[in-house]
């Protein structure tokens, strides 16, 4: 009963403890950027979205199989409603989070044929994912999927692994050429890449793993711990990514004239004879929020003429540490 029951078990435990880890991501994401776009937002609270039901399908199904029918070895080699919770809901999301990807890769490469290429990737093993719910649907139980869902199930694992790797060799090698060495923009083009190739790896090795649990052991349901995983690695790789914007200002490794009660600084005003039409060059406004320590933190640049440079800065911090987005 163990080989059956403990694959099972642990997958439930990983994909709870990682709906939490989500959740305050979620929940950090939302506090720090309300002027992100309306498509960034769409698919944070829609991938989440999709990370609940699975939660709640996978509560279900956990429920059945060791307290409703505990014993019954039917029960736990059901595939129950996990047709529905683990390949299509982990393939819609993976391939969600990719096509993201595959977005960026082309903005940052100038090549829409690249990006295209990693979103064809990503749409084959979504579709595969998909496919293999239905055909889980159909069989009804873990022990026949390797022989009856052979393909479906081995083109959506190395269709995710490759897309992953496609993604983390792409994004590291464009944000490298990017880099201008300047001291400030070098340390965040090396914290991106490291994430990148972090969260590129973890998601290509657990799908790889998932993959060869699946070929090695066709008639035990051992893939599935990490299968139960995969959804939500690759939202919360999401979720770090665009959380890793936000900075601890007044803690380690910040700029101590940051952690003050409050500062001012202003440049000379315009000179007498100046010209007096103002051009506005930019606004720096980071986050706007007074919820648990978080505090605004707003710079606004003005310009007169190339001698007359008016800068107006007002910031508000308590002397504990404050969360705010870099811009």
């Amino acid at each position: 009963m163990a080989p059956l029951a403990a694959p099972l078990l642990l997958g439930y435990l990983f994909n709870w403890g990682l709906y939490g880890v989500l959740s305050v991501q979620v929940y950090l994401y939302h506090l720090a950027f309300p002027k992100d776009s309306v498509i960034v937002k769409t698919l944070v609270y829609s991938v989440y979205m999709i990370e609940t039901a699975q939660t709640i399908i996978i509560a279900h199904d956990a429920f059945n199989a060791y307290a409703k029918g505990y014993g019954d070895l039917n029960a736990l080699g059901s595939a129950q409603t996990e047709w529905l919770a683990v390949p299509i809901f982990s393939g819609i999301v993976s391939a969600t989070v990719q096509i993201y990807y595959a977005y960026r890769v082309s903005v940052l490469s100038g090549s829409r044929l690249l990006g295209l290429a990693i979103s064809a990737i990503a749409l084959l093993q979504g579709s595969s994912a998909i496919a293999q719910g239905a055909q889980a649907f159909r069989i009804g139980n873990f022990a026949d999927l390797a022989t009856k869902a052979f393909a479906s199930c081995a083109i959506w694992l190395a269709g995710s692994a490759t897309c992953d790797i496609i993604i983390a060799g792409c994004m590291t090698f464009l944000l490298l050429r990017k880099d201008t060495k300047v001291p400030t923009t070098h340390a965040v083009i090396t914290k991106v890449v490291r994430l990148v190739i972090e969260t590129g790896t973890l998601t290509a090795l657990a799908a790889t793993i998932d993959i060869t649990l699946f070929l090695a052991f066709p008639h035990n349901s051992y893939h599935g711990c990490v299968a139960l995983t995969l959804a939500k690695l690759y939202s919360n790789s999401l979720l770090v990514l665009f959380n890793s914007r936000i900075r601890i200002v007044g803690g380690r490794g910040m700029d101590p004239l940051l952690s003050g009660d409050s500062f001012a600084s202003v440049l000379p005003k315009t000179q007498p004879g100046g010209s007096s039409r103002k051009v506005n060059l930019s606004t720096r406004t980071q986050l706007a929020s007074n919820i648990s320590g978080v505090h605004v933190h707003e710079q606004t640049w003005i310009a007169t003429d190339p001698e007359s440079i008016e800068l107006k800065e007002q910031s508000s911090f308590s002397k504990s540490p404050a969360l705010t987005p870099d811009a």
